[in-house]
């Protein structure tokens, strides 16, 4: 018997009839978007690697690396829906405080008003009680075999 080559590629299906054509059509679109998002890492890293060989300014070339590695959590988002057809929480709290402080970086803690360091700093707060809130709610939840590496008996992994 041959396994079968990627059994979920357009997204697990839990649902029939125009539900489960409407839902079809969604994961396409999230094909796409997964796409996309692959196109601008590449697009990214290339200008990064001309960035990099060409000045030596940090904080361009860490803005440009902060980017790339939310691009890819927003790639593993993409592809996590298609296989759960759910979303997960913890990592769009995670993207969006390394998307602040991205823009923190780039534009220098100085160079930034009080008003906006204070609601930055609110938006943090608010975005680490929402981490915190969501850990506590599903640390009974068993986590996505793909990505998760089960141990072995005898204490081999």
């Amino acid at each position: 018997m041959q396994p079968k080559k990627f059994p979920h590629f357009w997204g697990s299906q839990t649902s029939i009839g125009i539900s489960g054509l409407l839902q079809k059509m969604q994961n396409v679109i999230v094909v796409g978007l997964c796409l996309l998002i692959f196109w601008i890492m590449l697009v990214q890293i290339y200008q990064t690697s001309l960035e990099t060989l060409g000045r030596k300014n940090f904080r361009d070339i860490a803005g440009h690396l902060i980017y790339i590695f939310v691009l890819v959590e927003l790639f593993r988002l993409l592809i996590y829906y298609l296989e759960e057809q759910r979303i997960l929480l913890s990592t769009i709290v995670e993207v969006t405080i390394v998307s602040m402080l991205r823009e923190v970086i780039l534009e220098g803690i100085l160079t930034i008003s009080w008003e906006r360091v204070l609601a930055l700093c609110g938006l943090l707060l608010t975005l680490g009680a929402i981490m915190f809130v969501h850990h506590a709610m599903v640390k009974d939840r068993p986590r996505l075999e793909q990505i998760t590496i089960k141990k072995a008996s005898g204490g081999e992994v």
